[in-house]
C-alpha cells in the first residue's frame, strides 16, 4: 500500500498523538508557574515592598511591556532555528525571572525580573503555539487551538490555587521556588516534543519583523483584553477588600470555566467565524466586569467571574485562526509573534491604566472601565475593523 491509502490518509487527519500530548504537558507545567505568581505577587509588592496601586498594576502586568518588545524579534526565531529553540529559551528566562523575587528588596527589581519574565513568555507562548499549528491537521486549527488552549487555563487555574496555598504556608519564597522548578520541568518536555525547523525554514532575518496580515486581529484581541488585564492585577486585592481573602479560588472558576467551554464547545469558533465569535466575547467580557463593578458582595464576584471567563473564552481562538491561515508555515511563528503583541500590551498598559484608577478611585471603578474597553472593542469589530470568517 502506498502513503495514499485510507490509513494513511486518517493517520494524517489525527490531530491527539502522543507528541501533542507531551506538548500539552510542557505548556500545562509553564503555565501553571505564571499562574502561582497572580495571587502573591501583588500582596507581595504592596506589603513587602511598600508598592502602591501603580506598581502592583505595573508589577503584574509589566511583563506584557518587554514580551510585546521581544516578539518581533523571537517570531522569526521560531521559524528560523526552530519552535524548540525559542521555547527552551523562554522557560530558562521564565524560570530565572521568577526565581528572581527572592533577591528583589525594592519595586524597581521586582519589576526588572517581571520584565525578564516578560523576555521569555515571549518566546515560549510562540514557538509551543507554532507548534500546536504544525501538528494540527488544516481544517482542524481552530479545534487544535482550542485544545491546545485548555492546558493554558489549566495551568492558569492549577497555578494560583497551589500559589496562595504555598505563600500562607511556607511564604513566598516558596512560590518562588516552585515556580522555577516548574519551568525547568516545561522546559525538558519541550525538548522532547517541539519540531525541528519548519519547512523551507530561511536563516537570517526577514526583510520586516511585524507581520501585517496579523495586525487586524491583534487590533482587535488587545481591545477585549484590556479589562481583563484588570482582573488579573487587582481581583485578589479587591476580594481582600470585601473580606473573602481567597482569590486563588476565584482564578480557579474562571479558568475552570474557560477550560469547560474550550472543551465541550472545541468547534465553535470554527462554524461562527471570528466576527460572530468574538462579538460574543465583548458582549459577555464588558457584562462580567460591570457585575464586578457594581455588586460588591462575594456571590457579585463569582457570577461576575464566570460571565466574564464566558466572554474570554473564544476570543483568542476565533481571531488566532485568521492568523494563522494568513500565513506560510516558513512565517508561522513570525505571524503569532505580531498577533500575541496584543496580548502583552493589553495585560502591560491595561494593568497600568486601571492601577492609575484605582489610585484614584476603586477595585470597582477599574473594573467598570475595564467593561468600557470590551465595549469600545465591540464597537471597533462591528465598524473600522471587520474580520472575515476564515475558510
Amino acid at each position: 500500500m502506498t502513503g495514499d491509502s485510507p490509513t494513511a490518509g486518517l493517520a494524517a487527519q489525527r490531530l491527539f498523538t502522543v507528541r501533542f500530548a507531551v506538548l500539552s504537558l510542557c505548556g500545562l507545567f509553564y503555565f501553571m508557574s505564571l499562574g502561582l505568581v497572580y495571587p502573591v505577587l501583588p500582596g507581595f509588592v504592596e506589603n513587602d515592598l511598600g508598592g502602591g496601586p501603580v506598581a502592583v498594576g505595573l508589577a503584574v502586568g509589566g511583563f506584557g511591556l518587554s514580551a510585546a518588545v521581544a516578539r518581533p524579534i523571537v517570531g522569526p526565531l521560531g521559524d528560523s532555528k526552530g519552535r524548540r529553540y525559542v521555547v527552551v529559551w523562554g522557560c530558562v528566562l521564565v524560570g530565572f525571572g521568577i526565581l528572581g523575587n527572592l533577591w528583589a528588596t525594592t519595586v524597581a527589581v521586582a519589576v526588572l525580573f517581571r520584565l525578564i519574565t516578560g523576555l521569555g513568555e515571549a518566546a515560549f507562548f510562540v514557538g509551543i503555539a507554532a507548534a500546536a499549528q504544525d501538528m494540527a491537521p488544516e481544517h482542524r486549527r481552530g479545534e487544535a487551538t482550542s485544545y491546545f488552549s485548555v492546558t493554558v487555563y489549566g495551568g492558569l487555574a492549577a497555578g494560583p490555587v497551589v500559589g496562595e496555598q504555598m505563600a500562607d504556608s511556607m511564604g513566598a519564597d516558596a512560590v518562588w521556588i516552585f515556580g522555577g522548578v516548574l519551568c525547568a520541568i516545561a522546559a525538558m518536555l519541550g525538548v522532547v516534543s517541539m519540531p525541528g525547523r519548519p519547512e523551507g525554514a530561511r536563516p537570517g532575518w526577514p526583510d520586516s519583523f511585524i507581520y501585517w496580515p496579523a495586525t487586524r486581529p491583534a487590533l482587535l484581541l488587545g481591545l477585549g483584553l484590556l479589562g481583563y488585564s484588570g482582573f488579573l492585577a487587582f481581583i485578589k486585592l479587591h476580594v481582600d477588600d470585601i473580606g473573602f481573602g481567597r482569590s486563588g479560588v476565584v482564578f480557579a472558576a474562571f479558568a475552570a470555566c474557560v477550560v469547560s467551554l474550550r472543551i465541550l464547545l472545541a468547534r465553535l469558533p470554527d462554524r461562527l467565524g471570528p466576527q460572530r465569535t468574538s462579538t460574543l466575547s465583548y458582549v459577555f467580557s464588558a457584562s462580567g466586569l460591570w457585575i464586578l463593578a457594581l455588586w460588591g458582595q462575594i456571590s457579585g464576584v463569582f457570577i461576575g467571574t464566570v460571565v466574564l471567563a464566558m466572554g474570554q473564552t473564544f476570543l483568542f481562538p476565533a481571531l488566532f485562526v485568521m492568523v494563522i491561515q494568513s500565513a506560510p508555515i516558513n512565517r508561522r511563528s513570525q505571524a503569532i509573534g505580531t498577533f500575541s503583541i496584543a496580548f502583552d500590551l493589553a495585560i502591560g498598559l491595561g494593568g497600568l491604566i486601571l492601577g492609575g484608577v484605582v489610585a484614584v478611585s476603586s477595585y470597582s471603578t477599574a473594573f467598570f472601565v475595564g467593561g468600557c474597553f470590551s465595549l469600545v472593542a465591540l464597537v471597533v469589530s462591528r465598524t473600522a475593523v471587520r474580520p472575515q470568517p476564515a475558510h
